[in-house]
């Protein structure tokens, strides 16, 4: 049952469709159901970004940003990757900039080669190949490549403010703070993590989370949104797990690498990012030689602050 009116009309709506001079009454709508459980929505499809990704790596291609808008396929009336985040990929060609106003409380980024500057609110953090850094919401955002260009993936959570018709916050009020994690450092904090995990038999994975002094109490980035460099070793799989969070890979080292998703063998590419839909069991087989790195964004930080996770290993 979609919900459809049937039957007879309350006399509240037919007073209200008759012309109503009260507008309260005029703008009263009903819905009812008969198993709320059981409205179905769009399903999160399982997808790599493969096409988008070789566009935003092309020599030839001008700088601009390239959006992983997936909106329509989900049901979602704003540009959306996952119903509560957006990605895009940022080329920007040598000694070009880039600027962007999104509606989002925060941006975090991942730089896929080049080096340059993002400029916002005042603050110029600099970045280099390999890095994380975050920026607060709100605002103008200007990235400057170096000499040789840059090619950058970025998330927001522009479909959640979009959602609740709220605007962007200033960004001296945004959860996020400019922040850089270079590669050295998060490589060595993961090392030691992967160390100290190693022996615990119940871990999901080895994975180093992300966090800022302003959110230096939990272990995410942003309210909602969960942030982490993923790790498994060569000739290994992850166990097959599901969570109510959906998630975005991006893989960073990857090669003879691939996940299977309820079933479906999605392999990996270089920095083509894939979703994991939401409560669908998956595990990561690594078949090569060499370390996988993955960045994983996910909407997390609502889940658990709602205790709502779901993670389960069947």
């Amino acid at each position: 049952m979609d919900g459809s009116a049937s039957g007879a009309q309350t006399p509240t709506q037919a007073d209200a469709q008759a012309g109503d001079d009260d507008p309260h009454l005029a703008r009263a709508r009903y819905y009812s159901p008969s198993n709320i459980f059981q409205v179905k929505r769009a399903p999160i499809p399982r997808r790599n970004f493969n096409e988008e990704c070789e566009r935003a790596r092309a020599d030839d291609t001008p700088t601009g940003w390239i959006t992983l808008d997936i909106a329509e396929e989900i049901g979602v009336e704003t540009p959306a990757t996952t119903p509560l985040m957006l990605a895009r990929y940022a080329k920007v060609a040598p000694g070009e900039t880039l600027d962007g106003l999104f509606e989002a409380s925060g941006e975090i980024y991942y730089v896929i080669s080049g080096c340059g500057t993002a400029t916002k609110a005042g603050e110029t953090l600099t970045f280099a190949e390999s890095d994380v850094f975050t920026l607060p919401g709100g605002g103008a955002t200007t990235l400057r490549a170096g000499d040789g260009g840059a090619v950058l993936f970025q998330v927001t959570n522009e479909p959640e403010l979009a959602f609740h018709g709220l605007p962007a916050p200033e960004p001296s009020k945004s959860p996020t703070v400019a922040a850089r994690y270079p590669r050295e450092s998060w490589m060595a904090e993961l090392t030691s993590a992967r160390d100290i995990n190693s022996q615990d038999e119940g871990r999901s994975g080895q994975a180093l989370h992300l966090t800022s002094e302003r959110n230096g109490k939990t272990d995410s980035l942003h309210p909602t949104i969960k942030v982490a460099i993923n790790s498994l070793d060569p000739g290994s799989r992850q166990r097959p797990h599901r969570h109510n969070s959906v998630a975005m890979t991006l893989p960073l080292q990857s090669r003879r690498v691939h996940s299977v998703i309820e079933g479906e063998r999605l392999d990996w590419h270089p920095f083509a990012m894939m979703i994991t839909p939401p409560a669908e069991l998956h595990e990561h087989c690594n078949e090569g030689d060499d370390l996988m790195l993955s960045l994983v964004i996910q909407d997390g930080g609502l889940y658990f602050r709602c205790r709502t996770i779901g993670f389960s290993f069947d």
